[in-house]
């Protein structure tokens, strides 16, 4: 019984509830923006030809893996956050800020010197889209910090309007450059004005954060979780890339298109990921937590699979147009089991980064060696189709799932073992 005139204490059905407003906001937020880079890709896919569209689907892929060092400053500043005291944050606020704008210089730099491998290595007419795609990376590292400094003070409210200022200007901008220009260099212009603006409005909207030295430890802490960060990234873009090197353009294109329910089913469940993540830190609330957050995400893919395989055939050219579907035909289930292994990949490796284990990140790294040697030995014998580049991405990436959740099995329960009463 509680004192007379004490207050209730909050019951567990009210904490919950409490945790799972925030966890909605970003997830319709999340929800919302990749709704809007779903209909950007459906509006290339019908607007430019297989060729161009593949062009444009791969550069996308490189985005995807340049927005790493963003993630990276992200996920550093929620945890450092997450893991302070309200009179630290002040001064953590600042100094993370500047470490932001610090890694956005760097990937700046070392974008400028990657022009050229990539124009070689995706068979571009131009530089000039490379140089587009980079305008649009640096101030998208910008954003990334604010998203962390957001996430770790919790502050979801705020970080659903940069993330929804992010989704509508980046894929608005895309959209106005394809119909302006209707080109992937104008799609990338379009997108690269949008991050920009959007960028001055999350600086406005995070508080306007001034600047402190200090940045060191939080630039180390950025480059160690975006190490871990890139393996993920490179994973799921590295069959869309290998498919743009080894296959034709044009089969090339229809593995870009069906590439996009991977990316939707990676997409759908990332607002649990943003919610659980400053928690994560703590041993205790890894343990509670985790496993439901990995049935959530289990749960939604099963859901995005089983609709995909009911559409069978007809999936591909709902999409992309009746010119899509030869190749595939009603295979294009692959592509949503394969992004929801991707979602779970994802979860158990943040985690692992909360953890400080390095292990989670060797294990991505491995699974990323694992697809490139096989899709290269099968290239080499001439037996490389869509197909098996699919099935060797949903292979290497069920095998880091089964063996993240079995390590994570095993420590849960040399942990409860350790709780035990002697």
């Amino acid at each position: 019984m509680t004192a007379l005139g004490a207050p209730p204490a909050p019951s567990a059905v009210r904490r919950r509830r409490e945790a799972a407003v925030p966890a909605a906001l970003v997830s319709l937020a999340l929800l919302g923006i990749n709704a809007l880079a779903y209909l950007f890709t459906v509006f290339a896919a019908r607007l430019l030809v297989p060729e161009a569209y593949g062009e444009l689907a791969a550069l996308l892929g490189v985005m995807f893996i340049g927005v790493v060092p963003a993630t990276g400053l992200q996920t550093a500043a929620a945890l450092t956050l997450g893991r302070s005291t309200p009179e630290e944050r002040p001064l953590l606020v600042r100094r993370l800020h500047a470490a932001s704008w610090v890694g956005a210089a760097g990937v700046g730099i070392l974008g400028l010197l990657a022009v050229g491998p990539l124009v070689a290595l995706l068979h571009l007419s131009s530089a000039t889209t490379v140089l587009w795609l980079l305008a649009a990376l640096v101030p998208h590292t910008l954003i990334g910090g604010y998203d962390g400094l957001l996430q770790g003070t919790r502050r979801y409210g705020r970080l659903a309007v940069v993330i929804s200022t992010l989704g509508v200007l980046k894929s608005g901008g895309g959209i106005a450059g394809l119909l302006i220009g209707g080109t992937p260099e104008s799609g990338l212009m379009g997108m690269a004005l949008g991050v920009t603006t959007s960028a001055t409005v999350s600086w406005l909207v995070t508080g306007r954060p001034g600047f402190a030295r200090g940045v060191r430890p939080h630039i180390f802490a950025a480059a160690r979780a975006s190490s871990a960060l890139l393996g993920l990234v490179l994973l799921v873009n590295l069959d869309l890339l290998l498919a743009r090197h080894h296959l034709s353009p044009d089969l090339a294109g229809e593995y870009a298109v069906a590439s996009i329910f991977a990316k939707v089913a990676f997409w759908l469940p990332q607002g649990v990921s943003v919610v659980l993540l400053p928690r994560l830190v703590h041993q205790g609330a890894r343990r509670r937590m985790l496993p439901a957050a990995i049935a959530l995400v289990a749960a939604v893919g099963i859901v995005l699979t089983s609709a995909t395989a009911v559409l069978g055939a007809r999936a591909l050219p709902l999409v992309g147009g009746a010119e899509y579907g030869a190749a595939l035909g009603g295979a294009t289930w692959i592509f949503a089991m394969l992004g929801s292994l991707f979602a779970l990949a994802q979860l158990l490796l943040y985690s692992g980064i909360a953890a400080a284990d390095r292990i989670a990140a060797v294990a991505v790294w491995c699974a990323v060696a694992l697809e490139v040697v096989a899709v290269e030995v099968l290239a080499a014998g001439a037996g490389l189709t869509v197909l098996t580049v699919a099935w060797i991405a949903l292979g290497t990436s069920l095998l880091l799932v089964g063996t993240g959740l079995l390590r994570m099995w095993l420590a849960h329960t040399s942990s409860a073992r350790e709780t035990l009463p002697v």
